[in-house]
């Protein structure tokens, strides 16, 4: 297996929460035209807090994210939730998925990938661009005042590094991500979504591969392809992390263990590091081992408290706290909330 893309059981061992930034911007074109009934009511069915819509710093889990997204597909007939011009109607990635079963190569999948979504999009062009070292796909506006849709760019671009991956099952490494956008203050999850670098403020956002790519075959059938899309976003979405990162590689290493509570010592050890090493590199990539160990307890702490009945006890316990009055300070400075009422969703 390729040491970029992981199982579905390991990634649940990596990177269990996103920003709640995702859901808030996923909900904003169900507000607009159906209330903020409607929007309570798909995040009460994916049991998610309702503190979650007004605190888009907080945290939910993958598993709440897709629940919604699928309710927010079925609600708005549109499978990019409103964020283009133009509704993607449901069915849309099915069919577009059996014009690229055929394709002899990657080349000419990308080719019919740019094509079908050019017949959809009114508002950006997708081009398909090569040169000598690198292939990759550029959102283009089709006038100059298209306003850039943060989630639309992100789900596009991971919608295509997420489709390509599916077809040679591996994940694809990519040279490089370029945003036309500021960089956001949940670009912290870019780690678990792209498996490569990502610079912000581009003219154009666009997904870059090595050349090379193009002329690999590959060979999916229409039974895959059914389970594929059943478990849609799931399989596109969330299907790789950037394992280049030190950062990365410090939270995989803690997720090995029954329970995280290894010090940087230890991991500093095994990563054949110093200390003073690990803690500069991870400085330099905007964290610390205690944000990252931290980060892990509480993605954790949320898995459990929404997928099973296990006390607040034996919880705390699980994701390395020596008492349950300092998770519970601990919780509630990273939700907002106790994990009782989290677990209840009575905030």
């Amino acid at each position: 297996m390729h040491p970029h893309f992981l199982s579905r059981s390991t990634l649940s061992e990596t990177a269990l929460t996103i920003s709640g930034h995702f859901l808030e911007a996923m909900l904003r074109k169900t507000k607009a035209t159906h209330g903020d009934a409607a929007v309570l009511n798909i995040i009460r069915k994916s049991n998610i807090p309702d503190a979650c819509l007004y605190q888009p710093e907080l945290r939910i889990s993958r598993a709440q994210f897709i629940a919604a997204y699928k309710e927010n597909v079925i609600l708005l007939d549109d499978e990019m939730l409103g964020l283009w011009s133009r509704p993607i109607r449901s069915g849309t990635l099915k069919y577009m998925m059996l014009n690229l079963l055929d394709a002899a190569n990657i080349s000419i999948a990308l080719n019919r990938f740019t094509r079908f979504w050019n017949l959809l999009l009114d508002d950006y062009q997708l081009m398909l661009v090569r040169d000598q070292t690198r292939i990759g796909v550029v959102l283009k506006p089709r006038t100059g005042a298209c306003e850039v849709n943060i989630l639309g760019h992100e789900l596009m671009i991971k919608l295509f590094h997420g489709i390509i991956s599916w077809l040679l099952d591996t994940s694809i490494d990519i040279e490089n991500i370029q945003f036309a956008f500021p960089k956001p203050d949940h670009s912290s999850d870019y780690a678990f979504l792209y498996p490569g670098p990502v610079n912000f403020g581009a003219e154009f956002s666009a997904i870059w591969f090595d050349s090379t790519l193009g002329l690999r075959s590959f060979r999916r059938t229409r039974v895959e392809l059914w389970a594929f899309l059943r478990r849609a976003p799931e399989d596109w979405a969330f299907n790789t992390v950037n394992t280049g990162l030190l950062s990365t590689k410090v939270r995989q290493y803690l997720a090995t263990s029954e329970i995280p509570s290894g010090d940087v010592e230890e991991v500093s050890n095994v990563l054949g590091l110093s200390v003073r090493t690990l803690t500069r590199r991870l400085h330099a990539e905007g964290t610390t081992f205690r944000i990252v160990r931290d980060n892990l307890r509480r993605d954790l702490a949320v898995q459990l408290l929404t997928q099973s009945r296990i006390s607040i006890d034996g919880v705390s316990a699980l994701v390395g706290f020596e008492n349950t009055a300092a998770f519970c300070r601990a919780f509630r400075g990273w939700m907002q909330v106790s994990p009782g009422a989290y677990r209840n969703r009575n905030i």
